[in-house]
């Protein structure tokens, strides 16, 4: 029995963006997709930040009440846009083939081996809604890869409307949202810091210089 699952091309590509490529749990090197007859989710994570796109889509599952499959790299690389714009998207597969998945992009299928490694339960990763307030330190390549994804999704110039909101949750999983974005919850793994610099220099108090006017030579301009 064939299954389909609808897919926005524009979340998967900004959320490949959190996906790694060389890492060996080869099962992250990709984008998982998560269908509920009337949802899709895309996943991507590498251990240390996640990232999960959701939308209302009309899958068809049969009696299954949930499918998933991982997508690697080289055909979600196969999605492109065509003038700007991206056409339907689809994944396709076969209860009866566990080994065969089709991604159908403008009516182009894209064949590849389905894995059957089972990816990590990443609801459980998800920080809670509201952290407890605590600052914590956080990787900020990790914070710059969500703006990539809200790049992705709203533009280049989109970090002047807004950008990656923290919910810090002091030491344990910190909630990532996106400005104006409802369809995207991420999750970063805090930093364990070494300390704060001793800037005592900075803080210690200093003698001022004070300029004497009469000291000043005035800069007279050259004629033209």
């Amino acid at each position: 029995m064939i299954q389909t699952i609808q897919i926005d091309p524009r979340q998967l590509k900004a959320i490949a963006l959190l996906a790694p490529k060389q890492d060996p749990r080869y099962w992250l090197n990709g984008v998982f997709a998560e269908a509920m007859p009337r949802e899709t989710r895309l996943v991507a994570m590498d251990g240390q930040r996640m990232g999960v796109f959701r939308a209302e889509k009309a899958n068809q599952l049969g009696d299954a009440i949930c499918v998933g499959c991982i997508l690697p790299h080289n055909v979600i690389e196969c999605v492109k846009p065509v003038r700007g714009k991206f056409g339907s998207l689809e994944l396709r597969v076969d209860t009866e083939r566990p080994g065969w998945a089709e991604l159908v992009h403008g009516g182009t299928p894209f064949e590849f081996v389905r894995r059957d490694a089972g990816y990590p339960i990443y609801r459980r990763a998800i920080g809670p809604h509201r952290g407890s307030g605590e600052p914590g330190q956080c990787d900020p390549r990790h914070l710059y890869d969500f703006h990539r994804v809200f790049q992705a999704l709203e533009g280049k110039f989109a970090a002047d409307s807004g950008g990656v909101y923290l919910h810090h949750n002091g030491t344990d999983n910190t909630r990532a949202s996106l400005y104006g974005r409802e369809d995207f919850v991420g999750t970063v793994r805090p930093r364990k810091a070494d300390g704060p610099a001793l800037l005592f220099w900075a803080d210690s108090p200093a003698p001022v210089a004070r300029v004497n006017p009469a000291d000043v030579v005035p800069v007279l301009a050259e004629p033209a």
